[in-house]
């Protein structure tokens, strides 16, 4: 058992919105404007990799080898990536580099990609920006250090966006949007996690470490949580999951997995993961969250139709249908079902726009008005973090959107019980 205390980060409302934007459920489109002639695929092969080493360099913050990189780069460059080089070459210092570097990426980023090499997007750059990278978790060129993750990378061929447990537990997605992380309970005492990548294969887990933490002691003075009770996560002798023997946690038990991933031999920031399990994980489950089954011989419900709500015709039944989301909402944070909370949340979010949009609105003094508007901006905003928190499985974060999201429903509320 180790005890240690641990910062709580917190996100300034750009970047957090910008992440946000970033969750692996819906990929903006931003194609880029396609060339008129595709290079050819000999040559290209060999461009994509020298300019990949370019790419790694400024996620690395590495500005001399970003131009040693892009003088290698130069020297197979064909006619329509050699201008494209040259500009970004020029650069004298990284910021100006990786503003060059934007036309070279969104021209590559435009062609069929050799394999092992996937497109990725960042919505804050720049009004959002393209860049090719190896497939695997997100290496952010355009930031670096300072927002490394921020981004979706495209599955590559032969990746799908399977989220389904494997061994009967509760899957999130790690905020590189690339490996899944999966906690099981499989019996009184032992908590496992298993990790696979963006094609849903096994990773091995041995480079990598972490703990089961079932109790945490908050100081609202340093704004710090202190682990009480914590157990190091081991990894199996076939490297196949990370164990901790916990002890015998009751029903409902809450487990945190605070993990480091070890890639190739880089150790990575720790991340958060909150299980909550009501009963013992049973391997062989298994269910999609992106579907719902209807009645027997009914195919099942795609994403988009559940997050579609029915728009009662009355005004008081909008409003109350919003006020109902909040305690679905709540009932799913409380039982840890963390992955299924996007419904009810972005359900609440269409209610909301379509309340502010009906005409009775102008019946509202000028108070009430202004309370709406500010309301529904805010439930738009924790709607979409409560849909990202909830795939990253972040109690803390989840909670904090919640109690924002509940707070400007309760803002709408009251903008209609003032009415006249």
């Amino acid at each position: 058992m180790v005890c240690r205390t641990c910062s709580v980060l917190t996100v300034g409302l750009l970047c957090v919105f910008s992440v946000m934007a970033c969750a692996p459920r819906r990929a903006p489109d931003s194609s880029p404007i396609q060339p008129d002639a595709a290079p050819s695929s000999a040559f290209f092969v060999d461009q994509v990799e020298r300019y990949v080493d370019v790419q790694v360099a400024l996620a690395a913050d590495d500005y001399e080898q970003a131009q040693v990189a892009l003088t290698t780069l130069a020297t197979i460059a064909d006619a329509a990536t050699a201008p494209l080089v040259r500009s970004a070459s020029s650069a004298e210092d990284i910021e100006t580099l990786r503003a060059r570097f934007k036309p070279l990426s969104e021209y590559l980023a435009a062609q069929d990609l050799p394999e092992g090499y996937a497109r990725a997007y960042c919505p804050m750059y720049d009004g959002g920006s393209n860049w090719v990278q190896a497939d695997g978790p997100v290496r952010n060129p355009y930031y670096g250090s300072a927002m490394l993750t921020c981004g979706v990378v495209d599955s590559a061929p032969g990746a799908h966006m399977d989220h389904g447990p494997q061994h009967g537990g509760t899957v999130f997605m790690a905020p590189d949007s690339f490996h899944h992380i999966e906690g099981t309970y499989p019996e009184g005492g032992i908590f496992r996690l298993y990790a696979t990548d963006n094609y849903r294969e096994p990773v091995d887990v041995r480079s990598w470490s972490g703990r089961a933490v079932l109790e945490e002691a908050y100081d609202p003075a340093t704004d710090e949580f202190t682990e009480v009770v914590a157990f190091e996560l081991l990894p199996s002798p076939d490297a196949g999951h990370l164990e901790a023997v916990v002890g015998d946690v009751p029903f409902p038990a809450e487990i945190t997995a605070k993990v480091q991933f070890g890639i190739d031999g880089e150790m990575f920031p720790e991340e958060r993961f909150d299980f909550i399990f009501v009963e013992y994980s049973a391997e062989g489950d298994r269910a999609s969250p992106d579907t719902e089954g209807g009645p027997a011989g009914e195919s099942p419900l795609p994403l988009s139709a559940r997050i579609q709500p029915d728009i009662p015709e009355l005004t008081t039944d909008l409003v109350a249908a919003i006020s109902a989301r909040v305690a679905e909402l709540e009932e799913l944070i409380t039982a840890g079902r963390f992955t299924e909370i996007f419904v009810p949340a972005l359900q609440g979010k269409e209610l909301a726009l379509a309340l502010e949009a009906r005409q009775d609105v102008n019946d509202l003094s000028a108070r009430a008005r202004s309370e709406l508007r500010i309301g529904v901006r805010h439930v738009v905003r924790a709607a979409y973090l409560l849909d990202w928190y909830g795939d990253l499985g972040n109690k803390q974060q989840v909670s904090g959107a919640f109690d924002v999201y509940s707070e400007a429903v309760q803002q709408i509320v009251r903008a209609y019980g003032d009415a006249p």
